[in-house]
């Protein structure tokens, strides 16, 4: 028993090193417009200024500025564009910021935390931050930024946390990247208003993490 909660908890913090994002630095080279224009979804891994490791992912999407927005916005939708999300409640919620509480049970763990989510620049960029509950600090950000073709936007996704305890890095990175990449997809098909039949995700087996 206690080796299956073992598993269970590593592979919630594989899961959740992707799910629950932290602002790090932007990128130094710029996109590689080829890639991104022919659909990829590019991952890679990151630290922050405080050394904490995340992922970014880029993606690009056909759709408005303000179309692309409203999703990130859409707090009654999230468990349909972001499957790992349970549950949540929108505690407060005004112009510039709301205050959210998830619920992502994974395995036989069951992670609660209260994020405040910033309307930096609405439109273009917001941020989050824990408040309370699971792991020693979460943050992230949604940019979306303009690109050389019309009609279609980058997004941005950087994504770091800190688990506060000892995890092997590599662990939480590769899980990390691979949900980033299905997060981009899915989340790409939502905001096109296409049906997201054939970008269900797909539940990592915990073993395959240590190969």
């Amino acid at each position: 028993m206690r080796a299956r909660i073992e598993c269970g908890w590593r592979w919630g913090v594989i899961w959740l090193g992707l799910w629950l994002p932290l602002v790090g630095e932007a990128a130094a080279a710029g996109p590689e417009w080829s890639r991104l224009f022919a659909g990829e979804i590019l991952a890679t891994a990151v630290q922050n200024r405080d050394g904490v490791p995340g992922v970014r992912a880029m993606f690009t999407v056909a759709a408005s500025r303000e179309r692309i927005w409203s999703v990130f916005v859409d707090y009654d939708n999230f468990p349909r564009f972001f499957p790992g999300i349970k549950d949540l409640k929108v505690l407060e919620q005004g112009e510039k910021s709301a205050t959210v509480a998830f619920y992502t049970p994974v395995a036989f763990m069951h992670y609660r935390y209260v994020l405040h989510r910033r309307y930096v620049e609405p439109g273009r960029r917001l941020t989050w931050t824990r408040l309370s509950g699971s792991f020693k600090s979460i943050d992230g950000s949604w940019e979306i930024r303009d690109t050389p073709r019309s009609g279609v936007l980058l997004v941005v996704y950087e994504s770091f946390v800190n688990i506060g305890q000892l995890v092997p890095t590599t662990l939480v990175q590769r899980g990390a990247l691979r949900r980033a990449r299905d997060m981009g997809l899915r989340l790409r098909a939502w905001i096109e208003e296409r049906d997201l039949a054939g970008y269900e995700q797909q539940e990592e087996i915990p073993h395959e993490a240590n190969r």
